[in-house]
């Protein structure tokens, strides 16, 4: 079973309130403070508090965070940039004293509500976040969900470098069951501050082609917001792209991107080329989203005959030539010259026995362009 809690963090700093999923059936959770408390226990250096429900005792859920912090990603169904921190719920099964006629057990984990503070909406304004519970209520995904690429950024750094201040903005309230009554336990801190390990610099797939069976003939509007499935042929889109590898300012003028590319393509001949380059940008709308390489090393001298070019398609050209490479070309958008000496976003080729035709997604390679079977390109900053 799995359940959601959604909290949103208000524009202005506001306090935020608690939105839950109709999954967990708050309405008809109790209160434990309406319970007895009849005396306390020590768990893993927290103090929990002991309460009688309906003749069974039992301690309060102890909430603490662990060590893991995903990378920044996008969240297809919120369309949200995220961030997702692991929690752990520990329901604290009592031990019986021998002769003691009290029955102990422990909370079954149902939901958990989180809470954060002013201050956590106020620097991050617009910010969502998620608790989802997993694993028979023992673990929770805690998952961020930011109006930007660059304000998920800005929390891994202030989780890594400030994990304090997190820790003190959020509250949690474990929702459970002693037998068949329902239990709140109240809102308190975690019993644990975060120690992060964030994965802040993994490799992120914005094309990737596995065979033919979605095109990418696709227009403008197509490109600049993304098509297909992350798993298989995929375009990420031209917005994320550029949102994703922008840099700063420094005294009005912009800093060097410090994102790196890699490209990744294998022939229908089974042969695996690669090209890394050291510096990778791709601009805004305002710059026809604007490619910029740096330094390469592998097959991406072929690639580095594309840096300062500008995205087209079929139906926004673009290009340095006087006609439209895009519809000569295979109909696919790429950010040609003239016209190109690497095309991935060409047609897909179904005959194998196709060796030189720049229709197809293909590198120029031994003095011809090569069709491949398999392409990825991907970044990290």
């Amino acid at each position: 079973m799995q359940s959601w809690t959604l909290l949103t963090g208000l524009l202005l700093g506001l306090a935020c309130c608690t939105l839950s999923a109709d999954s967990n059936g708050q309405s008809g959770y109790m209160d434990v403070s309406s319970f007895a408390r009849v005396g306390t226990t020590t768990f893993k250096g927290s103090k929990l508090g002991v309460f009688e429900i309906d003749g069974v005792r039992v301690a309060e859920p102890r909430v603490a965070f662990q060590s893991s912090c995903s990378a920044v990603n996008f969240n297809w169904g919120y369309k949200k940039y995220q961030l997702t921190l692991s929690i752990r719920i520990d329901p604290n099964a009592l031990r019986s004293r021998k002769g003691s006629s009290k029955k102990v057990g422990r909370v079954s984990i149902i939901g958990l509500n989180v809470k954060a503070d002013q201050g956590l909406s106020s620097r991050q304004s617009g910010l969502s976040v998620m608790a989802k519970v997993k694993n028979s209520g023992r673990s929770v995904d805690l998952v961020f969900l930011c109006s930007s690429f660059r304000r998920c950024q800005q929390l891994t750094n202030e989780l890594v470098s400030n994990p304090s201040n997190i820790g003190r903005a959020l509250q949690f309230e474990a929702l459970g069951r002693v037998g068949s009554i329902p239990v709140r336990f109240g809102f308190r801190s975690s019993a644990n501050l975060p120690r992060l390990r964030c994965n802040r610099h993994r490799w992120i797939v914005f094309q990737r082609r596995v065979d033919g069976s979605l095109s990418f003939a696709q227009n403008w509007d197509s490109y600049v917001k993304g098509f297909g499935n992350p798993s298989s042929n995929y375009w990420m889109g031209l917005d994320r792209l550029s949102e994703m590898t922008k840099t700063g300012e420094k005294n009005g003028y912009a800093l060097t991107s410090r994102c790196r590319l890699r490209i990744e393509v294998q022939s229908f001949s089974g042969r695996k080329y690669r090209a890394e380059f050291r510096m990778f940008q791709v601009l805004g709308p305002e710059q026809q989203y604007r490619l910029r390489v740096g330094l390469q090393v592998g097959v991406g001298q072929r690639v580095s005959g594309h840096n300062e070019m500008r995205f087209s398609t079929f139906d926004r050209d673009h290009d340095t030539w006087k006609h439209s490479c895009s519809r000569k070309f295979g109909y696919g958008g790429w950010w040609f010259n003239r016209c190109h000496s690497v095309n991935l976003n060409g047609a897909y080729a179904t005959d194998r026995k196709i060796t030189n035709n720049p229709t197809y997604n293909s590198f120029y390679l031994h003095r011809k362009f090569v069709p491949m079977q398999r392409t990825l390109m991907k970044f990290k900053c």
